[in-house]
């Protein structure tokens, strides 16, 4: 390297309190900082972070790092975030749950878990709370919106606007569950580095056993009324399951059809219109805000399960894995993350609103079939099975958490931020970047952290 832009880059690294690293050496206090919901918070997010820590626990990370969990998130942990190595920050769109760990995301950025590609729930309600980092974020997210050009994505609407791109770029690490997550990011140009990790699975055979006299309790209830095949539509009860497609479908199929629709309610989602409308009250049960149990119990008691999404919001279907490990044919949407399951472990509809008439059609085909549903029931049920016995989802997080703490630690990054701001400052674009401006500086840099 030049001996004058070795001086150079360590003028610049002395002057902000930075020391080229040591070998075998890194300044670190061995801490990692897990931010998200716990049980028994109401959301789905905290049975998985449940699930996630399990799974770290039983391949031994929790013993090697010291792992601290920040639930709930208090007004001094700004402060504190700062004094770990690395923030894991689960965030999703209920602002509810997830207001403060996004605003700790910006104050120590690290690993960031998305849940939800669109946080436009989540910004919105930060701005009006009058966040400096949501307007930041809303400005960011409208500047991209000519990037989300693939048909499939640009479908729904949600998507359209890219609500994450300011938590994505100011992270240190992406973790996303499906590759659908990954190629939406790179596709709207986020270079931050992303972490593609499997779903945890929350439930296991054990559990599902559990459930069985209470789902046998369940489906004599309607048996009693003439149900001879039971259709469950799992979750939260919301716009985008296109429940009123579903209670079309019913109308249509034979009387002996019946169909529980099963989650948490969302204000302003009234499906006992539709449920009028059809007059296929008989057949047709709403279950709001059941207990986990009795959750759990309607999937195992189902024949057919209904999870379909439109608007889709890039997000991953804890629902649909609890199907899966009860061992229930599922029927999704053709569309974003649903894409990235096998074939032969769902039963797809095209992307896009519901089309009672071919969801109908799905329905009927199953429930004239019962070696199919057991087939695809088994098939997603010995896949959860290996995707659990496998620790897939810790081993893929521990390998992000540790690549991204290097990140972090890595004391050339500073001042390579630094750097990248002061050219982004003097107007220095990506097209200039690519003529070459600016980036002697950042080889000299890595030509430095590199030399002994």
């Amino acid at each position: 390297m030049n001996p004058r832009l070795r001086r150079i880059a360590g003028r610049m690294a002395r002057r902000i309190g930075l020391r080229p690293p040591l070998p075998g050496r890194r300044p670190t206090n061995g801490r990692l900082a897990f931010v998200g919901p716990m049980p028994p918070a109401a959301t789905g997010i905290a049975s998985y972070d449940r699930a996630v820590l399990d799974g770290l626990g039983r391949i031994g990370f929790l013993e090697r790092h010291r792992t601290d969990v920040l639930w709930p998130v208090k007004a001094h942990h700004p402060r504190s975030i700062r004094s770990y190595d690395l923030g894991i920050y689960q965030l999703g769109n209920n602002a509810g749950f997830h207001r403060l760990i996004y605003r700790l995301a910006f104050a120590s950025p690290g690993l960031v878990v998305l849940h939800d590609l669109a946080l436009d729930g989540l910004v919105r309600k930060l701005e009006m709370a009058g966040d400096p980092h949501a307007f930041a974020a809303t400005r960011e997210a409208a500047a991209l919106r000519g990037r989300v050009t693939d048909p499939d994505i640009a479908q729904h609407e949600p998507l359209r606007v890219v609500w994450c791109a300011a938590v994505a770029r100011a992270a240190r690490g992406i973790v996303v569950h499906s590759e659908f997550c990954k190629r939406y990011l790179e596709t709207v140009g986020v270079r931050t580095p992303i972490f593609t990790v499997p779903h945890p699975v929350v439930e296991d055979e054990a559990s599902t056993r559990r459930a069985e006299p209470r789902a046998r309790e369940l489906r004599a209830t309607l048996e009693a009324r003439g149900a001879r095949t039971l259709v469950v539509a799992p979750g939260d009860i919301n716009e985008a399951k296109c429940l009123p497609a579903l209670v079309e479908a019913i109308a249509t199929l034979p009387p002996d059809v019946h169909a529980v629709i099963v989650g948490r309610r969302i204000p302003g989602t009234d499906i006992g219109a539709a449920i009028a409308e059809h007059v296929v009250g008989d057949r047709v049960t709403v279950h709001h805000d059941v207990s986990d149990d009795d959750f759990r119990a309607w999937l195992v008691a189902a024949d057919v399960a209904v999870d379909l999404r439109f608007p889709h919001r890039g997000e991953v279907s804890g629902s649909l894995s609890m199907a899966m490990v009860a061992g229930v044919p599922t029927i999704v949407s053709a569309t974003g993350t649903y894409l990235d399951i096998p074939r032969e472990l769902v039963v797809r509809v095209a992307s896009g609103p519901a089309d009672p008439v071919e969801l109908a059609a799905r329905i009927r085909e199953l429930r004239d079939d019962p070696e199919r549903r057991a087939r695809i029931g088994e098939a997603a049920r010995a896949h959860m099975a290996v995707l659990r016995d496998s620790d897939a989802t810790a081993r893929a997080y521990e390998q992000a958490i540790l690549a991204t703490r290097d990140i972090v630690l890595d004391p050339a990054r500073a001042v390579l931020a630094r750097w990248a701001g002061n050219l982004a400052a003097v107007g220095v674009d990506d097209s200039l970047v690519s003529e070459g401006y600016g980036v002697s500086y950042a080889r000299a840099l890595e030509s430095f952290q590199r030399s002994p």
